[in-house]
């Protein structure tokens, strides 16, 4: 059986991914990332990831959804496991922060998403995460918030010396309000040199879509490849 790690965004906590969990049919690997330590390094949460990951696992398909992307290419310099997946994720650029990229090229984030906080201001969660899930699930996830201010991380250079040799995968959401889909797709084919998978819909498919985002997934668990078309419809 295909083995999931889960890494959560900066606003959402790891039970954020339950209903991604269910459409999977097991339950995968959801780590915690510490909120306690603003100004811990990238370093710091890749250890946390790659510390939950059970010893003997070294296939492990690691999603990491929105800023958790900072921290998913060091993880395989701790331990081996089998892909990246990028989900509607920022990507780091060795030796560049993120803070000072977001600053240079104002394609990355939406404007009106840059200092808002969706932990505090529910309709700022409702409009930015959470626009394209019912009711009843929009109730429900409001309840997995949590403020990840990774500000050490953001402001470090990238420490990574070099890309890892291990299959990546980015899934765009092209309907995102917060990461850019256009600046996606562009990263996707310009750093990770892999054509992105689509998906439609907001900034958080494993809450408004799991079904679909768990076919996506298992696809990808299964191919070898570094790149994977699964058409959605």
């Amino acid at each position: 059986m295909s083995v999931f790690c889960l890494v959560h965004g900066s606003t959402q906590n790891a039970s954020g991914w339950d209903l991604l969990a269910a459409a999977l049919g097991q339950q995968p690997i959801r780590v915690a990332l510490p909120t306690d330590q603003p100004d811990a390094s990238a370093t710091v949460y890749a250890r946390a990831i790659a510390d939950a990951i059970p010893s003997g696992v070294d296939h492990a398909v690691v999603v990491a959804h929105s800023a958790s992307g900072m921290f998913l290419p060091l993880v395989p310099q701790l331990r081996k496991i089998g892909r990246m997946v990028f989900l509607a994720a920022v990507i780091p650029e060795p030796g560049k922060s993120l803070l000072e990229r977001i600053k240079a090229d104002s394609s990355i984030l939406n404007p009106e998403w840059i200092g808002k906080d969706p932990t505090r201001d529910d309709d700022a969660a409702r409009k930015f995460l959470l626009h394209d899930c019912s009711p009843e699930v929009t109730a429900w996830a409001m309840t997995t918030r949590q403020l990840l201010f990774a500000k050490g991380a953001m402001i470090e250079p990238c420490p990574l010396a070099g890309w890892p040799d291990v299959p990546s995968t980015y899934i765009v959401c092209a309907g995102d309000r917060t990461i850019r889909p256009e600046w996606s797709r562009r990263a996707a084919r310009s750093i990770l040199g892999v054509e992105p998978v689509e998906l439609p819909g907001g900034h958080c498919p494993h809450v408004s879509r799991p079904a679909e985002l768990a076919r996506i997934l298992t696809g990808l668990a299964k191919s070898p490849c570094s790149t994977l078309s699964v058409p959605i419809g």
